[in-house]
C-alpha cells in the first residue's frame, strides 16, 4: 500500500492538474478522447493499487470512481470553455 501523502498527492494532481488544464486542451485535439482514455484507465489501475485491500471489487469500484473524477471535471471545463 502506497503511502497516504502520496496517494493524496497524486489524486489532488490528477483531479486538478488533468481535470481543468490538460483533459480540457486534449478535448480540443485530434484523437484527444483516445488519450482521454488512457490516462483515465492508468489512473484506474493506479488508484487501484494505492487501494488494494481485502476487498478488491470495492478497491476496484472505488478506483474507478476517483479515475473518472479527473474526467468529469475536464468535460465540464472543456463545455464551459466552449461556450
Amino acid at each position: 500500500m502506497a503511502p497516504v501523502w502520496l496517494a493524496g498527492t497524486v489524486t489532488v494532481v490528477a483531479l486538478v492538474g488533468l481535470g481543468i488544464f490538460v483533459y480540457p486542451w486534449l478535448l480540443t485535439r485530434r484523437s484527444g478522447a483516445v488519450a482521454v482514455a488512457a490516462i483515465t484507465a492508468a489512473l484506474a489501475v493506479l488508484f487501484y493499487l494505492f487501494d488494494r485491500r481485502d476487498d478488491p471489487p470495492l478497491s476496484a469500484a472505488l478506483a474507478l470512481l476517483w479515475a473518472a473524477g479527473p474526467v468529469l471535471a475536464g468535460v465540464i471545463v472543456y463545455r464551459i470553455q466552449r461556450r
